[in-house]
């Protein structure tokens, strides 16, 4: 853009260098890092040591170094293994999931997922460091070491969240040969439920069930958004023409059956999700 703005003899200022530590992360390919043994190793010609969380497998194809919020240093290695997944025994178990705000996961067959909700745990001490923040003047040493603080808190919850994720979905992956859930709208959820939400994090646990599964073998179907998942009895197949939120079970008005609103939409998830894959339909008398 600068040299096509000297061209066109317009103003403007000259690129500037980027400061170290605005750089995230930067990746070696093939050449400017050697291994020592151990834990050691070059980069650009000067030796570093590091924690290795495992034993490298395979043969490295790219060294990735990354700065995280807090300035803590990770180097990440690509290797290419010729490894394939242990072969899994079928559990012969399908289930079908409905999120929710006070339930995680809403299971068809009873076994739900109660919300960890890691953020409002320690909202209060978030607020607090938020204070502190805004108080330090900008530019100051003062002002790093309470961003530092925050950070810190930020990343723990993160970790904390990602840890619950991937054992969670390792644990589905064990016991349910096929899982469905429901194609949610997130952005119109935050839009409505704010920081309750994004605690939840549901879009990266879909990501991660989904990583899990193919590892394992296991298939995770998503039935369609506008499915009335809520709003079918599934009893009798009748639609209620309006159920509020705030509603949180309600009667059929042909069948007369009292339904919870969250296992009443898990189990019509696991229903058409059944029909989708071509499977038989699944009978509301033995769900759950």
């Amino acid at each position: 853009m600068f040299f096509r703005n000297l061209k066109r003899k317009i103003k403007t200022a000259p690129p500037s260098f980027k400061k170290r530590i605005k750089y995230k992360s930067f990746t070696l390919k093939q050449t400017g890092y050697k291994f020592l043994g151990g834990n050691a190793i070059a980069i650009a010609g000067r030796k570093y040591k590091y924690f290795k969380s495992r034993e490298i497998e395979g043969i490295v194809k790219t060294v990735t170094v990354k700065r995280d919020s807090i300035n803590d240093l990770y180097i990440y290695f690509t290797c290419e293994t010729v490894k394939d997944n242990p072969v899994r025994a079928g559990t012969g178990k399908i289930v079908g999931y409905d999120f929710g705000l006070k339930t995680y996961l809403k299971a068809s067959d009873g076994n739900d997922i109660e919300s960890p909700l890691f953020f409002k745990e320690i909202q209060n001490n978030i607020k607090k460091l938020n204070r502190e923040l805004s108080r330090k003047q900008k530019g100051s040493n003062n002002r790093k070491q309470a961003k530092r603080k925050l950070s810190k808190q930020h990343l723990k919850i993160a970790n904390q969240r990602k840890d619950f994720q991937f054992k969670l979905a390792k644990e589905l992956c064990e016991t349910y040969d096929i899982i469905y859930l429901e194609d949610l709208n997130i952005k119109a959820m935050q839009r409505m439920w704010g920081k309750k939400v994004s605690d939840l994090s549901h879009s990266s646990f879909v990501n991660i069930l989904k990583q899990q599964a193919a590892k394992y073998g296991v298939t995770v179907f998503e039935i369609p958004r506008f499915y009335p998942s809520s709003k079918l009895c599934s009893s009798c197949g009748c639609v209620v023409d309006d159920l509020p939120l705030k509603v949180r079970s309600w009667v059929c008005p042909t069948c007369g059956v009292t339904h919870d609103r969250d296992f009443n939409a898990a189990v019509n998830i696991l229903r058409v999700g059944s029909s989708a894959l071509g499977g038989d339909t699944v009978n509301p008398a033995f769900v759950g």
